[in-house]
């Protein structure tokens, strides 16, 4: 009992519907005030369930890999649910991707014309019989073609270290999150599109790249080195030398109650 991910995520399911039925009833008001709420105690009993009736085996975690396949370019999208998640460089050579394997994973992939596609969907790494053993699913990316991300988390706490690879467009879509952010510092241009919910952001921008940053500021806190990319006008910073820099990022971020650093 209490061993995989749909045990879990039925749980929450059937927390979440009983919540809604109550609001149609008319006994509260606030669905996901008190949700948030459960859920933690929710979570709590699971890892102490955990504690109490660990699995009859270990985790056997192996590396699963996405060949190139003599692809000019690659498209990877990350689904990650809660937990810890690290994207990098590092993939084998002929390789696009390559990551931990466990209970909690899925993916799949396939070639387009010139393009390999590929997408990954990571549940929890850190509820018990679920994600990896570590407590932390990490990938990494091949820098032998240019790439386009888009990377999909809920509350997690995550490194896309991106700096070594020929990225030229990053979709990041974070929720509850604690997010590190590291861009490209060799790829001619590089789009980033950014949606920030309640979430504490840190982007480094490498020494030797220009930026153009437009940012919709709604409740977010800013820290943005001035020093490095000037205000131009409400919601826009730039680098003087941005029309002129052989490596540029161009960022577009819509934050909410987040906290964005950008350096």
């Amino acid at each position: 009992m209490f061993r995989n991910s749909d045990l879990f995520w039925g749980g929450v399911l059937i927390l979440l519907g009983g919540l809604f039925f109550l609001q149609a009833s008319g006994v509260i008001t606030n669905v996901m005030g008190w949700f948030w709420a459960l859920f933690l105690i929710f979570l709590g009993v699971w890892l102490i369930l955990g504690r109490l009736f660990p699995a009859k085996a270990p985790h056997s975690e192996e590396t699963f890999r996405v060949s190139l396949e003599g692809a000019q370019q690659g498209s990877v999208r990350f689904s990650h649910g809660a937990g810890r998640i690290e994207i990098g460089a590092g993939a084998s050579p002929g390789y696009l991707l390559e990551g931990t394997a466990e209970g909690g994973i899925s993916y799949s992939s396939h070639r387009r014309e010139d393009t390999m596609e590929v997408s990954v969907s990571a549940g929890p790494s850190f509820v018990p019989f679920l994600g990896p053993s570590s407590g932390v699913w990490r990938f990494r990316l091949t820098d032998e073609v240019p790439l386009t991300l888009t990377v999909e988390m809920g509350a997690s706490r995550s490194t896309i270290d991106i700096e070594d690879l020929n990225v030229t467009y990053l979709h990041l879509e974070t929720g509850a999150s604690s997010t590190k952010l590291i861009l490209p510092a060799h790829t001619s241009n590089t789009l980033v599109d950014i949606d920030a919910g309640a979430a504490n952001l840190d982007v480094r921008v490498p020494p030797d790249v220009a930026a153009r940053i437009r940012i919709e500021e709604g409740l977010a806190a800013l820290e943005i080195d001035t020093s490095r990319f000037p205000r131009r006008e409400r919601g826009l910073y730039q680098s003087e030398n941005f029309d002129t820099a052989p490596h540029k990022v161009e960022m577009a971020i819509d934050a909410g109650a987040a906290k964005v650093t950008i350096r």
